[in-house]
């Protein structure tokens, strides 16, 4: 794991004369941190800056010569249908930091899946390349712009009230959903303000008729739901094309 606060200290052993700045959650939790830290990169009284991926949003420099990404893979293994997607733009953008006037920049990527074909379409630039193969994948797997999502997050303090209530739905939801219904599943943080969460993903055609059909359906499965003994206090959010 290179984490930034080892990458920190790797860079320190090979690089002992370099001034180096490290751009985190950590280390600028001051109000006026970020910006002195960005402000010390411009001026050039810092010679390396390490950033997570907060590092490279909006930030425009005129004398980066050098890039790098380390683990850049790791952006592709979210469960999530738009991490290609995510992880094609993140990589561009950061390679569009190096580079000075009238000089040309160089980035580095490092990956331990240097085949998966991200990482290729990035370093090849070609974007229509990377569009091509993914509305294919989409269009396959029916995911966005060919369908509507509804995602239902199910929230309670106690974990097997929600994981019951969960079974519950997942029942009736599928009763006449069938396969569109994702779930349940349980996110990677499975607890946020002392309450457990349970999700669902729902696919639904584009279709002006089915779909209202659809969301009525789903609306009266929760309200039916919260109103089962036991299940009173439970929290459900809804949200409806959350991407």
């Amino acid at each position: 794991g290179f984490g930034t606060e080892r990458l920190e200290e790797e860079l320190k052993i090979h690089l002992p004369d370099a001034r180096i700045g490290r751009k985190d959650w950590e280390t600028v939790k001051g109000k006026n941190a970020p910006a002195r830290l960005i402000s010390s990169f411009e001026n050039h009284e810092l010679d390396i800056l390490i950033g997570t991926q907060m590092g490279t949003k909006g930030l425009d420099f005129d004398n980066v010569g050098r890039v790098g990404v380390i683990s850049a893979d790791r952006l592709l293994h979210f469960p999530d249908f738009r991490a290609s997607e995510r992880a094609f733009q993140l990589l561009t953008q950061v390679s569009g930091r190096a580079g000075r006037k009238f000089k040309q920049g160089r980035v580095m990527i490092q990956a331990y899946q240097i085949g998966h074909p991200v990482i290729h379409e990035v370093v090849e630039h070609d974007f229509d390349k990377f569009y091509r193969r993914e509305v294919i994948e989409r269009r396959q797997f029916n995911y966005p712009p060919y369908c509507r999502l509804i995602h239902i997050t199910l929230k309670h303090k106690k974990k097997d009230v929600v994981y019951h209530a969960a079974d519950d739905l997942s029942k009736m939801l599928k009763a006449r959903l069938g396969t569109r219904v994702l779930g349940p599943s349980e996110p990677g943080i499975n607890r946020v303000r002392g309450l457990y969460l349970m999700n669902f993903l729902i696919k639904l055609e584009r279709d002006p008729k089915f779909l209202p059909k659809a969301k009525r359906f789903i609306q009266n499965q929760i309200v039916g739901l919260q109103g089962k003994k036991g299940f009173s206090s439970l929290r459900v959010n809804l949200d409806i094309d959350p991407y």
